[in-house]
């Protein structure tokens, strides 16, 4: 087999391949024995399956299986005589192998990029924890206390201010119902599209089982309807069941987090608070840390690559927007605005994703299976699924090596943390 290779852009190259005629019907008679004496066929012995019967019978299928083997041969020694990077496997339509034919074809390499890796670590970065004041620890209490409380049926004193109902939202335009939802969980501090705050509020506040409260609306120039775009209209709401929520006393909390007494409680809420503000603030750094790193490497990129992640994100936005009512030229007017965003976003990711590998590469920062084990099932209980479920699930949809990926994001992440130099901040 004869295989050349042509360096057609910076991160791609070409390969072309020629199978004489001879060789090819040489491993596809290998095919034809090998399948003949292991398949099982009605008439004949086991392992005696003639030849001729077997190409009659499965010649197209073992031919195309031959021609994957010689692509996948082509492909290795490609890579291993012209020492290439390639980041993903090549899509090539084999297409119909014909008897007696050279089997002749090519297919393109996507490469990772080539650059030198500088400086990523020791960076000097500012940091520093701001001071935890008592105000917090008030309101971190405070945001426990509401994290215990559970809703009481609110009764004939009907919906209080910072209680919650199960309702039914309808909007009207000219009358008519254009949207309805049952059963939804709102509370008088919620938010609807259109919906003044105090509107809301005076139409729910109050009420009791059963009754329905009303107020105007201004339908979004993006709503679903068309007609009712831009428009005045109704918001009614049935309150199906009023709730007063409850939330437990200071002795009350403290006896549910085992806390001793009131200097516990303020110590539990102070270390909380420092803990939440240790991760932000090593969130922030390493973000900052990666972004400067991406910002200091040049590099090539793969188009395909490039091209592939802007249209997947542009296809999110789309769904995203779709799922919020938008539809027509508006939903291709937002999509259109935000297609440079988009690009740039993915023109970063790749940058991201190839400097990762170096550097993990670099310092042999690896992911461990044990690691890969913990992460589906920490996926598995936040979906409330088997292991088993969600492992087969990644491995079906080959979603295994992108989480491997995300995984060693988070640890090179972490090392560009860990090995920076943290200073004070300049005054």
């Amino acid at each position: 087999m004869q295989v050349t290779v042509e360096r057609t852009q910076p991160c791609q190259a070409r390969v072309s391949f020629t199978v004489p005629a001879n060789e090819f019907e040489s491993e596809f008679n290998k095919a034809v024995a090998d399948f003949g004496q292991r398949v099982r066929m009605k008439g004949f012995r086991p392992g005696k399956v003639p030849a001729d019967v077997v190409r009659k019978m499965q010649g197209p299928q073992l031919r195309h299986e031959v021609a994957v083997r010689f692509v996948q041969k082509a492909y290795e020694q490609a890579v291993t005589e012209n020492k290439l990077r390639p980041f993903q496997h090549p899509q090539l339509d084999i297409g119909e192998v014909l008897h007696g034919a050279d089997f002749t074809r090519q297919f393109d390499l996507n490469l990772r990029p080539e650059f030198e890796l500088g400086q990523y670590k020791g960076l000097e970065i500012e940091s520093a924890l701001p001071p935890i004041l008592d105000e917090e620890v008030e309101q971190a209490i405070e945001q426990a206390r509401k994290n215990q409380a559970h809703p009481e049926p609110a009764g004939d004193a009907g919906l209080p201010e910072d209680g919650m109902a199960l309702a039914k939202v309808e909007l009207l335009h000219q009358g008519e119902v254009v949207w309805t939802r049952d059963g939804l969980r709102l509370s008088p501090q919620a938010t609807i599209p259109g919906v003044e705050a105090d509107a809301l509020k005076g139409a729910m506040v109050g009420k009791r089982d059963g009754e329905v409260g009303s107020c105007p609306i201004h339908f979004p120039a993006d709503f679903e309807q068309e007609a009712a775009r831009d428009q005045d209209g109704e918001c009614r709401i049935t309150i199906n069941q009023a709730y007063k929520v409850i939330l437990p006393t200071r002795e009350e909390l403290m006896k549910m987090i085992g806390a001793a007494d009131e200097a516990e409680l303020l110590k539990r809420a102070h270390e909380g608070l420092e803990k939440a503000n240790v991760e932000l603030e090593n969130q922030r750094i390493e973000k900052e840390l990666i972004e400067r790193v991406i910002g200091a490497h040049t590099m090539e990129l793969p188009a395909g690559m490039v091209e592939d992640q802007t249209q997947a994100r542009l296809s999110q936005i789309r769904n995203d927007l779709q799922q919020r009512g938008v539809s027509g030229a508006a939903l291709e007017e937002q999509v259109a605005a935000q297609s440079a965003a988009a690009a740039e976003t993915a023109v970063m990711g790749a940058k991201a994703y190839f400097l990762i590998e170096r550097i993990a590469e670099a310092e042999k920062i690896q992911v461990a299976e044990a690691e890969m084990v913990n992460e589906l099932r920490g996926i598995a209980q936040r979906n409330r699924s088997s292991f088993e479920e969600v492992r087969d699930f990644y491995q079906q949809q080959n979603l295994l090596p992108q989480l491997a990926m995300e995984i060693l994001e988070r640890k090179i992440r972490a090392f560009l943390r860990t090995s920076a130099k943290l200073v004070a901040p300049k005054v």
